[in-house]
C-alpha cells in the first residue's frame, strides 16, 4: 500500500499541473477580442485607403478566433461620409496581449492597436499603421445592446451607379440583421 501511494502521490500531483493550467495574457486577451464591436475612431486628421478624409467615423470590428488561440480572422467595415469601407483582416495578440496586429488583405501598412482597454462591454484605445499618426477609438461589444446577429450582413442600393455616376448621388442602405436577446 505504501508504494502504491508513493506512485500515486506524483502521478495526481502531474495530473493537476496538466488539468489546472489557465490561458496566458495573450490568449485572455484574444478570448475578449471575440465579438462585434461599433463605435467611434477620431483622429486628427484621416486619409482612409480609399482616398476618403475626415476626422471622426463610425466603425464596426469582428473578431473571431478558436479557444486557445492568440490570432484568428475578422473584418471591418468604415463610414466616412456617405461612403461605406470594408476590409477582410488577420489579427494577432502579441507583447504579453498589450498590442494587437491587424494585418490586412492587400498592399496596406499593418496595423496596431495598444494602450487599450478591454473588457466583456468596452474596446478603447489607439491604432497606429507605423506612422506615428495615431487615432483613438471607442468601441461597444454589439451584444451588449440586447440584440445579436442573425445572419450576414447585406447592402441595398436605392441609387446605384446603374442609375448615377455621380458618387455624391449613391444611396445604400448597410443592414445588419439582428434578433433581440
Amino acid at each position: 500500500m505504501k508504494q502504491m501511494r508513493s506512485i500515486l502521490a506524483p502521478l495526481l500531483m502531474l495530473l493537476t499541473g496538466v488539468l489546472m493550467t489557465s490561458c496566458d495574457d495573450e490568449q485572455e486577451t484574444a478570448m475578449m477580442l471575440w465579438g462585434t464591436w461599433e463605435g467611434q475612431l477620431s483622429t486628427e486628421f484621416y486619409q482612409d485607403r480609399w482616398g476618403g478624409y475626415g476626422q471622426t467615423y463610425y466603425t464596426v470590428w469582428h473578431f473571431e478566433g478558436k479557444p486557445g488561440s492568440r490570432h484568428g480572422k475578422g473584418w471591418e467595415i468604415d463610414y466616412v461620409g456617405h461612403q461605406r469601407y470594408a476590409q477582410h483582416f488577420d489579427w494577432q495578440v502579441i507583447d504579453d496581449g498589450r498590442t494587437v496586429r491587424l494585418h490586412y488583405a492587400g498592399a496596406w501598412d499593418d496595423e496596431w492597436i495598444y494602450n487599450f482597454y478591454l473588457d466583456d462591454s468596452y474596446f478603447t484605445g489607439y491604432i497606429d499603421s507605423g506612422d506615428g499618426k495615431q487615432s483613438f477609438f471607442q468601441l461597444e461589444r454589439v451584444e451588449d445592446n440586447g440584440y445579436d446577429y442573425a445572419g450576414p450582413m447585406f447592402d441595398i442600393y436605392h441609387v446605384s451607379p446603374h442609375e448615377t455616376q455621380n458618387p455624391d448621388e449613391f444611396v445604400t442602405e448597410v443592414c445588419f440583421p439582428v434578433k433581440k436577446k
